[in-house]
């Protein structure tokens, strides 16, 4: 018998459960390690997960939070889907009974009055994008994320900005301006953010009329990822390169297996002729910082045509594509780009 539920705290080892058989991409595999499903629910102030269950086994997942952005400039709602996973083998024959779990989020957050509901789909994730794309998904943008190893090597300090924290959100908020998705109360993810411990810093570099700067985000206390797969090519450059960093400043690269924690880079704003040379600097030093710290891998994420920033280039690197994808509700139209990406939504 087919049903759809909210979730309960009771589910969370059974969500766990179920995420575990759907790791991420089909190059490099990662699969994120957790003790709690909802700790991405907890982000936001209106998020639900709705389960389908068939005989009372869970083959579904949609968990989503509605949203106040803005859109065109002007403040409006939204619903952001974070989860939509499906049993494995229950998802290969696309039973009818996804398709209700879809249709009920899909009629709630209309009834709520969200414009659109729109997710993020990484390139190589070529099931989901398949389901989203039967569903009636439009691509609205898209995003890199630059994945380097953390260096060894002496590390030179860098302010935080911590001891300043509204002025510094206000700096950002000014470049961000108003483009869409920006949420409504911009300050409050980097608030909620630094009392959780969350914030590392918004770190900056400056030379006469150029600067760069960048905030870092460490969720190790919630998640850690663990390698599953790795291309013969990366784990050949491994052999070569690991045994060296022990002593001296090459990268490390991931080895099967291996768990990882990641500091995560977000909202990077350039400005002056010398600014992409200073935020590629920033990201260098950044990179001895997280080595000292015990931190593995450094994740830089960025629109394709944000107006601030343009991705730096490294060696080795690797850079991961993703998809924003919109479900219209009240009209065809897609949002505006360029799009803000939330740190809530990654």
């Amino acid at each position: 018998m087919f049903s759809i539920r909210e979730a309960t705290p009771g589910d969370n080892e059974a969500l766990l459960r179920l995420e575990a058989t759907s790791p991420q991409g089909t190059g490099i595999s990662i699969l994120i390690d957790r003790a709690d499903y909802f700790y991405r629910s907890r982000m936001h102030d209106q998020a639900r997960v709705l389960l389908a269950t068939e005989n009372g086994r869970i083959v579904g997942i949609m968990a989503f939070a509605l949203k106040d952005v803005l859109l065109g400039g002007s403040p409006d709602r939204v619903a952001y889907f974070y989860d939509l996973r499906g049993d494995p083998e229950y998802r290969r024959s696309m039973k009818r009974g996804l398709l209700r779990l879809w249709q009920a989020v899909h009629e709630e957050v209309k009834a709520a009055g969200a414009a659109f509901l729109y997710g993020h789909v990484k390139c190589d994730n070529y099931d989901s994008l398949s389901v989203v794309t039967r569903m009636g998904a439009r691509e609205a943008a898209s995003f890199d994320i630059l994945t380097l190893p953390a260096l060894r090597g002496r590390t030179a300090p860098l302010d935080p900005h911590l001891d300043d924290l509204g002025a510094e959100v206000a700096r950002i908020d000014r470049a961000v301006g108003t483009r869409s998705l920006k949420p409504c109360h911009f300050a409050a993810a980097y608030e909620r953010g630094a009392e959780l411990g969350y914030l590392k810093g918004i770190y900056r570099l400056e030379a006469r009329n150029s600067f760069a700067q960048l905030s870092a985000w460490d969720l190790s206390a919630i998640y850690r990822g663990r390698v599953l797969h790795m291309p013969l090519s990366l784990r050949s450059l491994g052999w070569f390169l690991n045994p060296l960093a022990h002593l001296f400043p090459v990268p490390r690269v991931p080895t099967v297996g291996q768990e990882l924690v990641y500091l995560q880079l977000f909202d990077p704003v350039c400005a002056g002729p010398d600014g992409h040379r200073l935020l590629r600097a920033l990201v260098g030093r950044i990179r001895h910082i997280a080595y000292a710290t015990e931190i593995d891998i450094l994740t830089l994420f960025m629109y394709r045509d944000d107006p601030l920033a343009r991705l730096p280039h490294f060696w080795p690197e690797t850079v991961l594509h993703y998809r924003t994808v919109v479900f219209p509700l009240r009209s065809l139209e897609v949002p505006t780009r360029p799009l803000y990406l939330d740190i809530r939504d990654i």
